[in-house]
């Protein structure tokens, strides 16, 4: 066989074993969401708590990382259920630590195996497009997205971890700060609909601090860049 026939076959096979791949992930992530969804509520993870004794926070913890991880599209019902079983202030608490730690473990997962999937199986043009996209969301925006609801703000952090123009140092405090936004809603499984306003102010207290904080390490960077020869951040 011609040496540029067997590159073409490699390639081929390596960019159909990556599709497998990204799609066996996506139907695992479904599966188990759909199984944990009616298995692992509030009562059977208080449960589980009450009967590890002064182990149960760290159980729960446990619980809540290994979720985030395997779920990541999904945990929002887990972080109510903290403040349900803790109360909200103890339930915030453990829901930033939790979800930092998952979060930060599916992006170092994401840098070192998602860019050879991703060359895998889409186009370099489209490659090209996509961390064009990656490049053009600042800390500023992320951190936005991660505070208001109803956003992607993990898979548009997996696709800024993903980029090869990109330098993740930069988002580390708006997804911390993002963190705590969201874990937030340990209040409203702690005191249901009474606790949306302490949730809600949450958030606003935040978002404020973190514009703030975020703007000051921006101007920081700036200046920093100034100083170094042209590169990509």
């Amino acid at each position: 066989m011609p040496p540029n026939r067997k590159k073409e076959l490699l390639a081929h096979l390596s960019s159909r074993q990556a599709w497998i791949l990204l799609i066996g992930y996506i139907g695992l992530m479904i599966a188990l969401a759909i199984v944990l969804q009616r298995y692992v509520d509030r009562e059977s993870l208080r449960a589980v708590v009450d009967n590890t004794g002064p182990f149960g926070v760290l159980i729960f913890l446990l619980i809540e990382y290994i979720y985030i991880i395997l779920v990541p599209i999904y945990n929002t019902g887990i972080h109510i259920a903290a403040g349900y079983i803790f109360g909200g202030h103890l339930g915030l608490l453990l829901n930033f630590i939790s979800t930092s730690a998952g979060l930060f473990t599916i992006i170092i997962l994401v840098k070192h195996y998602g860019r050879p999937i991703l060359s895998r199986i889409i186009s370099k043009k489209i490659l090209r497009r996509y961390d064009s996209l990656a490049h053009r969301i600042g800390p500023i925006t992320l951190f936005m997205i991660y505070v208001l609801p109803l956003f992607p703000d993990d898979e548009i952090t997996y696709l800024i971890a993903a980029s090869g123009r990109v330098s993740f140092w930069r988002f580390i405090l708006p997804v911390f700060l993002g963190n705590i936004a969201k874990a937030a809603v340990s209040y409203i499984g702690d005191e249901g609909l009474e606790g949306f306003p302490m949730a809600f102010g949450t958030r606003a207290l935040v978002l404020a601090f973190g514009v703030i904080l975020i703007g000051v390490q921006e101007i920081l960077f700036q200046r920093y860049q100034k100083k170094l020869p042209y590169k990509h951040f």
